[in-house]
């Protein structure tokens, strides 16, 4: 297997930094952007695997739509496929993604007018103008259900009333698909327990894709670990848009944000801020996770994290499989369900770690090559998921970068 060995940079680190477009927003468009007949509307939506896949689907419309280890493409192409008349398709991936939960979106999609099978390579979804209705939601463990009903909600028949009762794991994302929508002409109306769509039709609207917030939060962990940091994130913005620019409040103990007309400069602290006491809930922002474990795990900043309840059924767990890396690594990490409290200081080099085929996870142990000295990680195209030029990036940031074949 493939492998890229990290060393870190010689001197401080000062760079500037190209990040991805956010394929959360990115993947929402095109949707929206398909339903009205042209992906163009939808400008620079990047490189990433999981939007190229998902563009590439909705642009050539194949009886078979194979969605990699894309969850979100896996999900938005079920809803999207469900709601075009005569048409049918398989829609598949690889094997831990059909392993993935997605029978309480499908069953949904059925209650609303859907025909839908699942068999062993997938779900076959014979298109069909859909009557819509209501759908209720107790505790689901996927925002992306909820988005994936209401990106296609203004083309059912009777609309859609979505109830959502119980725990809201990543509700932000929620939000981003609501603002999203009304971009392009359509206002849900917000109720105490969901949301209510009318049946109308979205209006063609170019939309310009934003940097990637989830993509930053691996850059505050590169500024929060090496002392005198100084990093230029192009074109991110302090948006509402993308709830993970909660970033910047969650690294502030040891990274200081400013924005201009170019992007965001992050600065190391000199002193932080001690935080030990914390337990910090992660429930709207699973995705700052990774990052921020490692963060706290490389300064030897005792923390306790809550609200991960979803992150066991990701490319990964990612909860049991961070918790290991971090073990080998000399920290005492405590876990039970949802929550995981880690103590001590990560001084210990790991040996190669195999990310698990998980983009994020690559991503936010890479960043432990500072304290460290040098990491080897197995598998580094697994960050062409999200980030395609992120080993690029690490090396315009001094990082010494070296592939093995």
């Amino acid at each position: 297997m493939s492998s890229v060995t990290l060393t870190a940079p010689a001197g401080p680190v000062r760079a500037s930094i190209r990040l991805p477009r956010s394929k959360s927003a990115a993947n929402r468009a095109l949707i929206i952007a398909a339903l009205l007949g042209d992906t163009d509307l939808v400008h620079d939506p990047g490189d990433g695997d999981d939007t190229t896949i998902l563009l590439v689907h909705l642009r050539e419309r194949g009886s078979v739509m194979h969605c990699g280890a894309g969850a979100t493409t896996f999900r938005f192409l079920l809803a999207w496929a469900a709601c075009q008349p005569g048409e049918e398709r398989l829609i598949t991936g690889v094997p831990r993604l059909l392993e993935r939960p997605h029978e309480d979106l499908v069953q949904a999609l059925r209650t609303l007018g859907a025909d839908i099978t699942g068999d062993d390579a997938g779900y076959r979804v014979r298109g069909k103008q859909l009557q819509g209705g209501e759908v209720k939601f107790d505790s689901p463990i996927s925002s992306q259900y909820l988005s994936a009903l209401l990106l296609i909600a203004p083309h059912m028949t009777d609309g859609l009333t979505l109830r959502w009762t119980g725990t809201r794991l990543s509700e932000p994302y929620v939000h981003m698909t609501l603002k999203v929508m009304a971009h392009f002409g359509v206002y849900p109306f917000m109720q105490l327990d969901g949301v209510r769509v009318p049946p109308t039709r979205y209006h063609a609207a170019p939309y310009t894709v934003p940097a990637d917030w989830s993509a930053a939060a691996f850059w505050y962990q590169v500024a929060a670990l090496a002392p005198g940091a100084t990093l230029h994130l192009q074109g991110l913005e302090d948006d509402t848009l993308q709830g993970d620019r909660h970033a910047k409040h969650l690294w502030d103990p040891w990274v200081a944000t400013t924005f201009d007309a170019t992007g965001a400069h992050l600065a190391h602290r000199a002193e932080p801020t001690d935080r030990s006491t914390d337990l910090v809930q992660l429930r709207n922002h699973p995705d700052l996770f990774q990052p921020l474990v490692c963060t706290c795990a490389a300064l030897g900043q005792d923390a306790a994290f809550t609200g991960l309840d979803n992150l066991r059924v990701k490319e990964t767990d990612r909860i049991r499989a961070i918790a290991d890396v971090l073990h080998r690594m000399g920290c005492t990490v405590q876990q039970e369900g949802g929550d995981l409290q880690v103590t001590g200081r990560a001084t210990l080099a790991p040996g190669t770690i195999d990310p698990q085929g998980d983009h994020r996870m690559a991503m936010a142990l890479a960043p432990l090559a500072l304290p460290l000295g040098t990491l080897t990680i197995t598998d580094p195209d697994v960050v062409n998921k999200s980030y395609p030029g992120f080993w690029e990036e690490l090396r315009n940031a001094g990082f010494g970068v070296v592939s093995h074949a």
